[in-house]
């Protein structure tokens, strides 16, 4: 008799409980808040990625492609709401031609990049196309994204629940992971729920996906573990499309910009951006804190100036006053700036979902895909 264990019930544990309950006879899923999915699974800007931004064949493009997929078939299935309303990528008008022929490069890095990875139907658009459809963005040129889109993330995560219970996983909250021993070949879990120490489980199998305490459960597992999570605050302010300068029917996102990683290679950040939401209201989004006061500091501390001063320039109809607070979430962001999604060094029964910042909210159905591969033994 197999006994699993997935530690963290975000979006991402829950879809690896569902994955996985059948290849066990027993699965229990601990989160350590009184409900799932209270951190980065429901403090995300809902969008669905479609993977053109990330480094061909890195976890995140490989995830993000097939999550996007996946989604566009689960969520009608189960009657989540969304919709595939596209994005597009602008490429602003600068002070000098050199900046301009930069935008647009970097319109055509994207270009490449998308074909590389898989994202179909990926176009490039002049201004007078980009008008004709978005006629309050100002731009040079644009790429248009169809399979971008939006979801409710309070509908998916009930429904990542709902099939993790029906498959009979223990599904068990306000509990916290304070002990792993190693025994034999199984391990004793030792929990606590509010503060009081519990009897340890012994199960079988371990799958960590605690979000930003992922490091800590790592080290929890095993102290050798070295990986270490960088939490980055994302905040947010959103406007209402009641005036017919400022409405808008897709995610609009500046050119990238591009920044260098600790291992000397290149990644590119999306910039600050709008994006469409299901209720009406578009968001302004992220703008970063990078030493939030603690894991859980979700204060907005940017001013609507702040936010008006990125996207101002390719949506030049909104006004200060238009800015409305939003939320902040945490991201788990690691070193190495991709997913790390493999088994324990040691531990051959234990697997690791680290640094699952953004896209996982996309990936989140296709990372348990992944997980189910392992644990059946198959090449993942």
């Amino acid at each position: 008799m197999k006994t699993a264990l997935v530690i963290g019930g975000g979006a991402v544990g829950l879809a690896i409980a569902g994955e996985i309950a059948p290849l066990v006879d027993e699965l229990y899923l601990i989160e350590k808040e009184k409900r799932f999915g209270e951190h980065a699974s429901s403090r995300s800007s809902e969008v669905i990625h479609s993977g053109i931004y990330y480094k061909t064949e890195s976890e995140k493009a490989i995830q993000c492609v097939a999550g996007n997929i996946s989604l566009q078939y689960f969520l009608p299935r189960h009657g989540v709401p969304y919709k595939m309303c596209g994005k597009l990528v602008v490429a602003q008008q600068k002070y000098d031609e050199k900046l301009n022929n930069k935008e647009i490069e970097m319109l055509h890095f994207l270009l490449k990049r998308a074909e590389e990875n898989g994202v179909p139907q990926v176009r490039l658009m002049d201004a007078e196309e980009v008008k004709k459809i978005e006629p309050n963005v100002r731009c040079i040129a644009a790429i248009y994204v169809p399979t971008s889109g939006v979801l409710d993330s309070a509908a998916y995560l009930h429904t990542l629940e709902s099939i993790a219970a029906a498959k009979n996983t223990v599904l068990v909250t306000g509990t916290k992971v304070v002990a792993v021993e190693k025994k034999h070949e199984q391990f004793a879990v030792t929990t606590a729920v509010a503060g009081e120490v519990q009897e340890p489980i012994l199960v079988d199998i371990i799958v960590n996906a605690a979000g930003v305490h992922a490091d800590k459960v790592a080290k929890i597992i095993r102290p050798e573990n070295e990986w270490v999570i960088q939490p980055i605050k994302g905040e947010a302010m959103y406007f209402r499309s009641n005036r017919e300068e400022l409405q808008t029917s897709m995610h609009i996102y500046p050119a990238p910009i591009t920044y260098t990683l600790p291992d000397g290679s290149k990644g590119h950040t999306t910039g600050v951006h709008t994006t469409w939401k299901l209720d009406g209201k578009i968001a302004i989004t992220p703008l970063y804190d990078t030493h939030p006061k603690h894991e859980e500091d979700y204060e907005i501390t940017h001013s609507p100036k702040d936010f008006l001063e990125k996207v101002v320039g390719f949506f030049p109809n909104l006004k200060e006053n238009d800015l409305r607070l939003s939320q902040a979430g945490i991201q788990p962001k690691v070193n190495e700036g991709d997913f790390i999604l493999q088994p324990d060094k040691e531990y051959q029964n234990v697997y690791h979902c680290m640094g699952i910042d953004s896209p996982g909210l996309t990936a989140s159905l296709a990372i348990g895909k992944k997980v189910r591969k392992w644990l059946l033994g198959k090449d993942i």
